[in-house]
Formats: structure tokens, C-alpha cells, sequence
């Protein structure tokens, strides 16, 4: 089982990559060097309170959103999220086809 950490770390990293943001532009936006926020995508560490709060303002979510992480231990889930977003992205669809062929 993975810890709260790790999961933490992947739902912010995905938070961060559905709005388009980079590791670079979300540091700046939550006021921490970038260093720190990669060590929190990378599930080594949890952030401080003051940025849970940026994160949550950030993002634009409710409090509750932040930690809900039941869909990244799920594969089933992760399959279903990747099929709504390929039948949502052409470019996306023709992308994955030349990495896999």
C-alpha cells in the first residue's frame, strides 16, 4: 500500500498537469521554491499548512478535493479516466499510437 505521501504527491501532480501548469509556474503560484514542490510530487515529503491552503486556492477546489486519491489506487479507474480523455483528444489518441507502435 502506498502512503499518504506518495498518493498526496500524485493527486497534486495531477491537479497540476490538468490545469497545464509546470513544476516551475505552481511553485511560484503556492510561494515555494520548486525543489520542494517536486519533493511533494515525488510523495518525500507533505507540505506545511500555509501551503495546503495555497494549493487548495490555487487549484480552485474545495478542501476535501485535495486528498481524494481512491482513483489512483484503483486501475480500473486510472483505465476508464485514460479512456474518457483519448475519446476526448485526437492529438492525444495519435501520440499514444506512436509511442505504443
Amino acid at each position: 500500500m502506498e502512503s499518504i505521501k506518495v498518493l498526496f504527491g500524485k493527486r497534486i501532480k495531477e491537479l497540476r498537469k490538468e490545469r497545464s501548469l509546470t513544476q516551475e509556474q505552481l511553485a511560484e503560484l503556492i510561494g515555494i521554491d520548486t525543489r520542494n514542490l517536486i519533493k511533494i510530487e515525488n510523495g518525500q515529503t507533505f507540505p506545511r499548512a500555509n501551503t495546503l491552503d495555497r494549493l487548495i486556492e490555487v487549484f480552485e477546489i474545495a478542501p476535501d478535493e485535495i486528498l481524494k486519491t481512491e482513483h489512483l489506487k484503483d486501475i480500473r479507474i486510472l483505465k476508464n479516466k485514460i479512456i474518457d480523455k483519448l475519446n476526448s483528444d485526437e492529438k492525444l489518441v495519435r501520440m499514444v499510437y506512436k509511442i505504443l507502435f
